[in-house]
């Protein structure tokens, strides 16, 4: 009997095994990327995913290393539809992936563009999407971008009625005409498509009262912010909410609820006096807690602390996990947060990690030997005093088309020690003009970030530094 119950569980553990395999296998389903693009010979392109709208977070989905022949082939694993993106040169590329798919990619012209341009406050991407060898008339990027052209054509047929005269019947055309050029079809995600992105016709007649939208487009149909037109309405229906609450008729009572981090009265205010739920009430809670923090119309002190209380609440974990994601970026670089480490070579190809400089305080002087304000800047750090040079690891850091300048460099006898990084450093630490610096400490957190330029004042700052950690040292051993 007892061998029998014994053959029964391990058979049952078996089929427990063979299910659960199955509808694993189900989920996770290889998708493929590859093609031949000859003028991106040895560029390795990273294709990534934004985990949400709100904190925006890029995710890495694959990497497509283009071979010396210009080829290229990745296969990874997918669970859903997904919209994805590749900045390259002067291009942010676009494509939508289904799982278990196969994309044959086209790359557009080559049109190259330098880290420093990159780095120019009015530089922008050129905008496209992926192009595919695929002549499947229902394939899903084919489909997009056939309504997307199909959309734009009747919205400048209706311009005018819809933007300026407001036209119900004008909005109702173009919806018909849509419709009808793109019946149903057994593909869900593009239904959801064109559902979103017929609402921005809505929207312009809705803008200043948009309580019927967002009960058609949010309540009603639940939200998927991970599709583009849905994530795109709700951010203009939604930005700055905060603001536009506080800035009501009785917003007093609303101010008050956020300054002193009231995350469920907050939560109540929209659904009692809005009449949302509870998933539309979150949303909007995260996308205010981001739009006020980079507005800076509330205390920040106060924006965290409503991060902090989600944690502690009975939200959904996608949305903790959003509220993670956004204290994280938020708090990115802020003085007292530890710095990212990150690698760099010397002239002689000697590499070292930030860490390994923790003996002393570091001064990172992001640098270009090439431009004449940093040479400028060099030099006063030259001037420094020992007292400065004693209690600090001066870094200057150079981007690889620098690395020739090597002798140059020597010549000056410049302060500090110079290493080679690359984009991804300087892009980690948000270098967007060059020179740029920030100071960290012996426990590898930011004290300056980012620092004074070394004729903006730096060394006064660094030793009136060095005198109040003295003070408060003797402070401590009086006690």
């Amino acid at each position: 009997m007892n061998l029998r119950k014994m053959k029964l569980k391990k058979l049952l553990l078996f089929f427990i095994f063979l299910i659960s395999t199955c509808c694993f296998s189900f989920a996770q389903q290889n998708t493929t990327i590859s093609g031949l693009a000859d003028d991106y010979a040895g560029y390795t392109i990273n294709i990534y995913q934004t985990t949400d709208p709100i904190s925006e977070t890029k995710q890495a989905i694959t990497s497509l290393n283009i071979g010396a022949d210009g080829s290229f082939h990745s296969t990874f694993e997918l669970t859903e539809t997904t919209y994805a993106e590749a900045e390259f040169d002067a291009y942010q590329a676009s494509i939508y992936l289904q799982a278990g798919e196969s994309y044959e990619l086209i790359f557009p012209p080559l049109k190259r563009v330098s880290p420093a341009q990159k780095r120019n406050p009015f530089f922008q991407y050129d905008e496209l999407a992926f192009a595919t060898k695929s002549n499947d008339p229902t394939e899903l990027n084919r489909l997009i971008q056939q309504f997307e052209l199909a959309y734009l054509k009747e919205e400048t047929k209706y311009f005018n009625e819809i933007y300026h005269r407001q036209s119900k019947a004008a909005v109702d055309s173009l919806k018909n005409h849509l419709t009808l050029r793109f019946p149903k079809t057994g593909n869900s995600y593009f239904e959801n498509y064109k559902f979103y992105r017929i609402a921005f016709a809505e929207f312009a007649l809705q803008r200043e009262q948009p309580g019927e939208l967002i009960q058609k487009y949010f309540i009603n149909h639940k939200p998927n912010l991970d599709l583009p037109p849905c994530a795109r309405l709700f951010t203009q229906l939604f930005s700055d909410y905060f603001a536009f609450e506080a800035n009501q008729i009785r917003g007093t009572e609303f101010k008050r609820l956020v300054a002193q981090a009231k995350l469920s009265g907050i939560e109540d205010h929209f659904m009692t006096n809005n009449g949302w739920d509870k998933n539309l009430s979150r949303l909007v809670i995260l996308q205010s807690i981001k739009d006020a923090y980079k507005q800076g119309q509330f205390s920040p002190r106060s924006i965290k602390h409503l991060l902090d209380k989600i944690q502690d609440s009975d939200w959904a974990t996608s949305k903790k996990e959003i509220a993670q994601r956004l204290k994280k970026k938020i708090s990115y670089l802020e003085p007292g947060t530890e710095a990212p480490n990150f690698n760099m070579t010397d002239f002689n190809g000697v590499k070292y990690q930030l860490t390994d400089f923790n003996d002393k305080y570091v001064y990172l002087n992001f640098t270009r030997v090439a431009n004449p304000i940093c040479r400028q800047h060099l030099d006063q750090l030259k001037k420094s005093s020992a007292l400065l040079q004693q209690n600090l690891h001066i870094l200057n850091l150079i981007m690889p088309d620098e690395a020739s300048k090597k002798e140059l460099i020597q010549q000056q006898e410049w302060a500090g020690d110079f290493f080679i990084v690359d984009k991804q450093t300087a892009d980690e630490y948000q270098v967007s003009t060059f020179p740029m610096a920030y100071l960290i400490d012996k426990k590898g957190k930011l004290v300056f970030s980012p620092a004074p330029n070394p004729l903006d004042g730096f060394e006064q700052r660094f030793l009136n530094l060095l005198k109040q950690k003295r003070i408060e040292e003797l402070r401590h051993q009086g006690k």
